[in-house]
């Protein structure tokens, strides 16, 4: 999918998806983008250190090229330097006011410019995060804005070249970690003689406007690492074919095995970092006779057994967005503790595959193949009740939509919804069906000139049944007359478990 498609069609499923008058941003954008550094934070003293080290032996004359060009820095991830890079010279920090800020990475590479800066010292009051006043006025903070209207410029770092040249944050959907505030890429070819820049900041990402120091510019020198120089800690390339899964998957009638078997997934062990403290995974997850409206195939839970039998938990270092993760791309995971030296056994148990016809490229379905109509009546009342007789095929998974109901907020409320229904109190509870026993979910959307859908219940896989609900709901009433509903998400659980050993 082109990434300016993919980013209009994110939207709009969010747009869908989110009540349209509940304002996400100041404690979900300001947690989730200024506060995902977080990951960074806990390895900063590592990461300053490396670069320091790094900067003694340019400085000394001495390289250490193994001939591999893969080095990882904890926070920054893998750097390639088979083209030469310039990276900062030593982390900056400025402090004004009590707050300060502190630029701890950056990668000049031949294409583009990677930051890693971080904020400290801001009140809770000043922070969207924190603060009891961010919802109602979220225009009192960097960046933020009323529902309805475009993502703001503000808090946006800017980088200044010597020349003059100013270089803007990128703004497509190309480098994944350009959803953190506090993680700019900069798509430029940065002339190969430049080794200072000027970092620009005219407000701190959802720090209250006029209360935080503003205004900020702060010089940044750069040093050239030599091509074939590893840049931190050198990544241990692992040549190994991914062995079959220990779980065999379920054996059913010849008849029905084409139509419900979840995807034949396969998981391969390609990179290892160890660290002092931890050792950082990388692995793929692909698919035989991939299904082309397939998107992702997403782990669900990643562990290590180490030569000393300890099994421990990794965490997975990227957002959850399938579309950044297409089948076959790399997964990074870090354990939580250091395993012990010698032979690790990599395991993975279960993994999601989500199918997207409409949103692949090329399209595998048109709209209309992927929706369908229910006449509802002028006047639809609460527990009135429609026969469907549906069906839509995404790729081997035939879901069948039997009856619709019409539902309101009390049969989806939950502990969750803090806020209450936020004016989502009309819509309709689809009954699924799909093929046991594999297990689905599915995300659609009821589309309606007249009314704003998109509250949805939470759905999960049922554990023991091939049927379960839908629901979704809209403002200021039922939709009336023939209402179209858009399947635009299928997801299958992977019931199975992979394993892969690694030898040193």
């Amino acid at each position: 999918m082109k990434h300016n498609r993919m980013k209009d069609e994110l939207e709009n499923i969010a747009q869908q998806s989110i009540p349209g008058d509940t304002n996400l941003w100041p404690k979900i954008s300001a947690k989730i983008e200024r506060n995902s550094s977080t990951m960074f934070s806990r390895f900063r003293p590592l990461t300053a250190a490396l670069m320091a080290v790094l900067v003694l032996l340019l400085l000394s004359g001495v390289a250490y090229a193994i001939g591999r060009t893969l080095g990882y820095i904890p926070g920054v991830g893998m750097v390639d330097n088979s083209a030469g890079v310039r990276m900062l010279a030593k982390p900056v920090t400025e402090t004004r006011k009590g707050v300060t800020l502190t630029i701890s990475s950056v990668m000049v590479y031949e294409d583009r410019v990677e930051m890693i800066y971080d904020v400290s010292g801001i009140a809770p009051e000043n922070d969207a995060a924190r603060s009891n006043d961010s919802t109602a006025a979220p225009t009192d903070f960097c960046g933020g804005v009323e529902m309805g209207e475009p993502p703001s410029e503000e808090g946006n770092a800017r980088l200044e070249l010597p020349d003059g040249t100013i270089l803007e944050r990128d703004r497509t959907n190309k480098y994944s970690q350009n959803v953190f505030a506090m993680k700019p890429v900069y798509v430029a070819a940065v002339p190969t003689d430049v080794t200072s820049m000027t970092f620009l900041l005219d407000c701190i990402p959802f720090a209250r406007r006029g209360a935080m120091p503003e205004n900020w510019s702060v010089p940044i020198n750069l040093i050239s690492v030599p091509v074939g120089t590893v840049v931190g800690v050198p990544v241990i390339e692992v040549e190994s074919q991914p062995e079959e899964p220990v779980n065999e998957l379920v054996e059913l009638p010849i008849e029905t095995v084409a139509a419900v078997v979840p995807p034949k997934v396969t998981m391969t062990l390609t990179k290892i970092v160890p660290l002092d403290t931890m050792t950082v995974f990388y692995f793929r997850m692909d698919v035989e006779d991939k299904d082309p409206s397939l998107i992702s195939v997403m782990p669900l839970k990643v562990s290590v057994i180490d030569s000393a039998g300890q099994k421990i938990h990794l965490i997975g270092n990227f957002t959850w967005q399938p579309f950044e993760h297409q089948v076959g791309s790399e997964f990074e995971f870090t354990s939580q503790s250091k395993p012990a030296s010698g032979p690790l056994t990599l395991i993975v148990e279960n993994a999601t595959a989500y199918f997207m016809p409409l949103y692949v490229d090329p399209p595998q379905a048109t709209a209309d193949e992927m929706s369908f109509h229910f006449d509802a009546g002028e006047n639809p009342q609460y527990g009135q009740t429609w026969e469907l007789n549906q069906e839509i095929k995404v790729a081997d998974y035939a879901i069948r939509f039997t009856s619709v109901r019409a539902a309101n907020f009390e049969d989806i409320r939950t502990p969750e919804f803090i806020d209450g229904s936020q004016g989502y109190e009309f819509g309709y509870d689809f009954s699924v069906e799909t093929d046991a026993p594999i297990k689905i979910q599915v995300q659609m959307d009821i589309t309606s000139e007249a009314f704003n859908c998109g509250l949805t219940n939470s759905n999960s896989y049922a554990p023991e049944s091939s049927s379960f609900h839908y629901i979704q709901l809209c403002q200021g009433g039922y939709p009336a007359g023939n209402v179209r509903v858009t399947l635009r998400e299928v997801s299958v659980l992977v019931e199975n478990t992979w394993q892969e050993v690694w030898n040193p």
